[in-house]
């Protein structure tokens, strides 16, 4: 759990919060090493911090606490509030799917992790991520200047006032914490290490650093990297490669924010392009009879109800370098029956 220290004990290593409200001090805080790439604890503690801090953890209690008959009235108004969009997919749902996509779009922890600094030979392969809230600017949190100015000592430049539709300034907005990680491919070795206090100053001597060639920031040239949307971005061509399948074909090469699907009678493949470097431990999915959750190093690539049944012991997945999109995970679901599903998963909006 969260506790405040001035020195990391053994398995355990230092982050910090940096509040939105410049009259509050930034924060010496630490957590357990135990969890790994797979189970990191300062991802799971931000978004926790962020799920209560938006209500989140309210609305989930709404769901879990409900009487069955609340919940099948609320399945109900559901599908009656989405049926004109898709009448077709919802009226196959259950209930249990239909409070699922609830759940998902509204009561579950998410985050935003933007790369400071990402690992390099010249940085000793130490990469600086910060954790916001993926809609801090939404909910018309204030501007965090020492975040923002963490981001720009790191040589990242900010995004240009064309984007800012909203009129804000650029930045980045609300409470944040910074944690520090060793990641080295070639040696396959991932740990959490210190990120102090006096590490979350702009003057400090690893941002300047980190602006230099290699030094693994921005070096002016780029916005920082959002971890999140690279682990969830995808852009796919491939071809149908599966001449024996009877479906037409519209039912194959499905492209979705995210993820492509393929679909046979007997089964249906999702894939995903990944970073770089990805491998197997870092992938943990969670199926279910009618839902599934896709997690790569922490981030939830996918999560919601599918478009039908599956055999969860007939449930696969491979991860391997792809020529066309780099390295790519492939999400197999067997199917309970034989039949065409309409869509794949109904995921988060």
């Amino acid at each position: 759990s969260l506790s405040s220290t001035s020195q990391s004990a053994k398995g355990m290593f230092r982050y910090v919060s940096i509040p939105a409200d410049s009259s509050l001090p930034i924060k010496q805080l630490e957590t357990s090493k135990e969890g790994g790439l797979s189970d990191d604890y300062l991802s799971k503690e931000a978004k926790d911090y962020f799920f209560k801090q938006s209500g989140g953890a309210e609305r989930a209690a709404v769901l879990d606490n409900a009487t069955p008959e609340e919940k099948k009235a609320l399945a109900q108004k559901v599908r009656n509030d989405y049926s004109s969009q898709n009448n077709n997919i919802m009226s196959q749902l259950d209930d249990d799917a239909l409070l699922n996509i609830l759940r998902t779009s509204h009561a579950s922890a998410t985050c935003e992790i933007i790369a400071l600094t990402v690992p390099t030979p010249v940085n000793n392969h130490l990469a600086v991520s910060l954790y916001g809230s993926d809609d801090a600017r939404l909910r018309d949190m204030p501007l965090n200047y020492r975040a923002t100015a963490l981001m720009k000592a790191c040589g990242h430049m900010l995004p240009t006032s064309q984007q800012n539709e909203d009129g804000k300034p650029s930045g980045v907005y609300g409470d944040v914490f910074v944690g520090r990680c060793t990641d080295d491919e070639i040696k396959d070795v991932w740990e959490r290490v210190d990120f102090t206090v006096e590490d979350a100053n702009a003057d400090a001597q690893w941002c300047s650093s980190a602006r230099k060639k290699g030094g693994g920031g921005g070096g002016g040239k780029a916005a920082a990297a959002s971890l999140s949307s690279m682990m969830n971005q995808a852009n796919f061509n491939m071809p149908n490669n599966n001449n024996n399948t009877t479906m037409s074909d519209q039912n194959n090469n499905n492209k979705e924010e995210g993820y492509s699907w393929e679909q046979t009678k007997e089964d249906l493949e999702l894939k995903f392009s990944v970073a770089s470097g990805t491998k197997a431990k870092y992938v943990k999915i969670k199926f279910q009879k009618n839902h599934i959750r896709v997690v790569v190093a922490g981030q939830v690539l996918l999560e919601g109800g599918t478009g039908g049944n599956v055999v969860v012991d007939e449930c696969t997945y491979t991860i391997q370098d792809d020529e066309s999109t780099g390295r790519e995970l492939c999400v197999t679901l067997g199917k309970q029956k034989n039949e065409q599903w309409d869509y794949a998963v109904m995921k988060k909006n």
